[in-house]
Order: structure tokens, then C-alpha cells, then sequence
């Protein structure tokens, strides 16, 4: 297994073990589907498991964990009927004791199992979940309106993997080429996305993380979704990337925790290892220091704007990407330096010290906790 698809499915790993956990403890969810629609290798002749044998043993794992309370149905599938063989066998040779999950088995064109999937979770029932990860050999089968159709339930997320160098390195030329068989694909998935006016289609000089950040927001599909990414480089100046879609906060407050879980000094994505240097440890410090004062400026920027409610923050907090506990810091650390000021909401009574009440649970709430002024706008109206 090349390395970089070692980031990938431990991204998925990772990610499976947060989603598995929340859907287990939510008493009304009843059922989860997890789909994978080209689940290749399986079993890596170094040893390594890819995405199918992960998620079983994910799902193993959190079965022994919490006993046989959910139905948790997996779906493989790749065209090549000899390699959900090989993952069929692994699976029915765990399985035999446990039936820690049901398991379907396709060698089905994706196209054709894709169709299949939408009409499937298109009548998922309220107490049912799922999760479709697709990793195509390349981008032919990923179109803007079967994303759509699997996410309109809003009872589906999507892990969607894509080889972003070689779409960014041949964009312009597909747009502009069209006509030509292997350039089709490519031009008619940047064009459904994006209009003729975009920065991708007209040929503006940007970066190949920007390429990611403009499909990343373009998954939303106006801001109807959650989405993030996360970039995996194979080589120097070589980027695959994975995107995630969610309609639920905390589906993607929990995606953002697998990425910061892997990549602890931004959360943006998996590179190429290096050697080990000298001053690794000063310059990982330097990195987390950069982060700490960028959400800073972000914090003090909306706070600035308009007295904030938890609730808003919380929110605020998760659009950029970072997590309730990075927030818990720097708001700590302004508190303490009485830039802000933390108060009881409706009342003028000081908060409990470090007490933000950032998470779902509290987002939910009718009333927000606490509301927080900017000090330098208090002092300002006072003289």
C-alpha cells in the first residue's frame, strides 16, 4: 500500500471511529449503512488493510465494545469481482461467531451501484444513518447531481476521494478541449460545479490548495452542506484529497477532530514525511503559535462586530475549521488579559471563569449560556 493511501484509510479509520461512537449512543438511531463504493485491495500484501476490512474491524471493535444494539449493514463493491472475494473472505472468517454486522456483496460498474445506493438512502428512515465512501480509480463516476441526490435525505454523509493534481494540472485544457473522449469526464464535472466566471474556469493563476478549498466549497452546493477537506500529498507537489459532506453539525464537528487527530499542528492534511531535523520541535511550536494567534484575530474580529452568544461562537469557531478546545484556550487566555468580557446571558453578572459552553450539546439549547463583549468597544462607550 503506497503511503498515500495509508493517509487515506487511516483518515477513514479515524473518522469511522468517531461517527460509529455518536450514532451508537444516539438512542433514536437504529440502523447504519456504511457503503463503499470501489473497495479495492482489502488486503495489501505488506500487510496493510484498506477501507473495506477497515471499516468491518471498526465496526467489530465498537460491537465488543457496546454489545449487539444497532443494525449496522456494510456494502462492498468494486467491478473487479476477485477483490470483493478476497474482502468477503476476510470478513465471513471474522464474522462466523460475532455477526457484528451484515454484509452485501456487489461487482457492480459504480455507475450502476451509485444509482442503486441513491435509490436506497433516498428511503432511509429517520432512525437510520449513512455514510458512503467513495474512492474512484480517478473522477469519471463523481457527478454534481448524484452527490446531490444521496445527500437530499440529509441522513447521509460522504468521505469523497479525488486525485486533485491531475485535475488541476488538466482543468483548463479539458474546459477548452471538451470534445476530445479522456477530457470529457473532467470538463463536465468543473462545469456543473462551477460558472463560466469562476476562478477555475478562467484560467486564474491559483494555488492547487485554493483548487481544493474552491471544489471543498462548491460540495456544499450553497451552503446547504457542512464540507471540509483534506489534502494528502503523495510526492512533493503531487496532492490527492479527501472531502467530506455532511448535513449535520456534529457529524462535521467530528470530521474536523479526525483531521486535527492526524495532522496536530493545522488540521489541513497529510504530507510526505521527512527526515528528522534539529530544530523539528521549534518549528512545530512555531506552527501551533501561528494557529493559536490566527484564531485569536478571528475570535476578536467577530467579537468586535457584535456582543456574542456561546451558540454563535461555537458555530463561528467550527466554519473555520478549528475545534471548541482551541477556542476554550484563546478565549481563556483573553479573558485572563480582560479583553473580553464574559457574561451570564441577560444579565450583567460575570460568567464562571473559563466557562464558554462551546459544544452541540449547548448549540442546541433555545437560550445561550453566556454572552461575551469586546472590552475595547466597552471602554469606548464609556468615554
Amino acid at each position: 500500500m503506497q503511503i498515500h493511501s495509508q493517509a487515506k484509510v487511516e483518515f477513514y479509520h479515524k473518522y469511522l471511529e468517531l461517527y460509529l461512537v455518536i450514532l451508537y449512543n444516539t438512542k433514536y438511531i437504529q440502523v447504519i449503512n456504511i457503503y463503499d463504493v470501489f473497495c479495492g485491495m482489502g488486503l495489501y500484501t505488506d500487510g496493510h488493510k484498506g477501507s473495506p476490512i477497515v471499516a468491518y474491524d471498526t465496526i467489530k471493535k465498537i460491537f465488543e465494545s457496546n454489545g449487539k444494539i444497532k443494525k449496522v449493514h456494510l456494502f462492498i463493491n468494486d467491478i473487479d469481482e476477485s477483490r470483493v472475494y478476497k474482502v468477503k473472505e476476510y470478513i465471513d472468517k471474522n464474522n462466523m461467531q460475532m455477526q457484528c454486522c451484515e454484509v452485501s456483496c456487489f461487482h457492480e460498474n459504480a455507475d450502476d451501484f451509485l444509482i442503486k445506493i441513491c435509490n436506497k438512502v433516498t428511503k432511509t428512515n429517520s432512525n437510520s444513518r449513512n455514510l458512503i465512501f467513495i474512492d474512484p480509480y480517478g473522477y469519471k463516476q463523481i457527478k454534481k447531481e448524484i452527490i446531490y441526490q444521496l445527500m437530499q435525505n440529509h441522513r447521509t454523509e460522504i468521505i469523497l476521494f479525488l486525485p486533485i493534481s491531475h485535475m488541476y494540472r488538466f482543468t483548463q485544457y479539458a474546459v477548452a478541449n471538451e470534445d476530445i473522449s479522456q477530457y470529457k469526464p473532467l470538463s463536465d464535472f468543473v462545469k456543473s460545479f462551477f460558472s463560466k466566471d469562476h476562478p477555475i474556469v478562467r484560467n486564474e493563476n491559483i494555488t492547487i490548495i485554493q483548487y481544493i478549498d474552491y471544489i471543498k466549497g462548491a460540495l456544499s452546493f450553497d451552503n446547504l452542506f457542512y464540507t471540509t477537506s483534506y489534502h494528502i500529498e503523495r510526492n512533493k507537489n503531487s496532492y490527492f484529497a479527501l472531502f467530506f459532506i455532511s448535513p449535520n453539525l456534529l457529524g462535521y464537528e467530528k470530521n474536523l477532530e479526525a483531521k486535527w487527530a492526524l495532522d496536530t499542528l493545522d488540521g489541513n492534511g497529510f504530507d510526505t514525511p521527512t527526515e528528522v531535523g534539529l530544530f523539528d520541535e521549534f518549528f512545530e511550536k512555531e506552527a501551533e503559535n501561528k494557529q493559536s494567534m490566527r484564531l485569536t484575530d478571528l475570535l476578536m474580529s467577530f467579537i468586535k462586530e457584535s456582543p456574542r452568544t456561546n451558540i454563535e461562537i461555537y458555530k463561528y469557531v467550527l466554519d473555520n475549521e478549528f475545534l471548541p478546545k482551541h477556542a476554550n484556550q484563546v478565549l481563556s487566555d483573553l479573558q485572563n488579559k480582560k479583553r473580553i468580557e464574559v457574561l451570564e446571558y441577560g444579565t450583567t453578572k460575570e460568567a464562571r471563569k473559563k466557562s464558554f459552553y462551546l459544544s452541540y450539546q449547548y448549540s442546541k439549547e433555545v437560550q445561550p449560556k453566556i454572552i461575551i463583549n469586546d472590552n475595547e468597544n466597552n471602554k469606548n462607550r464609556v468615554d
